[in-house]
């Protein structure tokens, strides 16, 4: 069983929405899922029962229970376990990190969120955590690759030692109406734009986690 936490000391970063998409990939492709939500405003578990598919599973959990959590689900047979974690905790993102096998940090390719990210970043490297930043919510490539702003992002991140991830998630209308009924884009529009995204993240995730 593999563990991947995201992890944001920074609100706004589309950590829950990655959260939940990545958790449904994951399912897609025929791995047994558990969504555990640590993030007191419960966005993904309101999610969760709006949808009418059986997997991904899902628990409410705090960091103290995380050890507990995961045997019991090693036992029942999970392949993944997603865990998506509250902003503004870093106590919480210590014990997410301590039990993960792969750590994903989003980030908006804005300036105020390039400086903000640092708290993630020490938090993983002090722990020696494997890492790689995500680039979320980032306007959609055109069609010379991507815009200037992502790439500047890019070297920008540069700074703190950790991976940025080759693959970027823009931002779609898609993820907003999937999501309104307990879908994910890949259920809304399998051939759209940001399922084709979100099928290349999680390509590169498998090989990272070996799945």
């Amino acid at each position: 069983m593999k563990v991947l936490s995201l992890i944001a000391q920074k609100g706004g970063t589309g950590k829950t929405t990655l959260s939940i998409h990545l958790a449904v990939q994951a399912s897609l492709h025929g791995q047994k899922v558990l969504l555990v939500d640590i993030d007191p405003q419960a966005s993904a578990t309101a999610w969760w029962r709006r949808r009418v598919a059986d997997q991904p599973a899902l628990i409410q959990s705090q960091g103290e229970a995380l050890s507990e959590m995961l045997a019991s689900a090693s036992q029942q047979g999970y392949d993944l376990v997603v865990i998506d974690t509250a902003p503004h905790s870093s106590h919480e993102s210590v014990q997410c990190a301590q039990v993960s096998d792969q750590i994903l940090i989003p980030s908006r390719p804005a300036i105020l969120d390039l400086d903000a990210i640092g708290t993630s970043t020490e938090l993983v490297t002090d722990l020696g955590v494997k890492a790689e930043i995500v680039l979320n919510g980032c306007p959609p490539p055109t069609r010379y690759g991507e815009p200037q702003i992502v790439a500047e992002a890019r070297q920008a991140l540069g700074v703190y030692g950790v991976p940025v991830c080759e693959v970027a998630i823009s931002q779609r209308a898609a993820f907003s109406h999937a999501l309104i009924d307990g879908r994910a884009v890949t259920e809304f529009d399998r051939k759209g734009k940001a399922a084709l995204e979100l099928d290349r993240l999680w390509n590169h995730l498998q090989e990272e986690l070996t799945l």
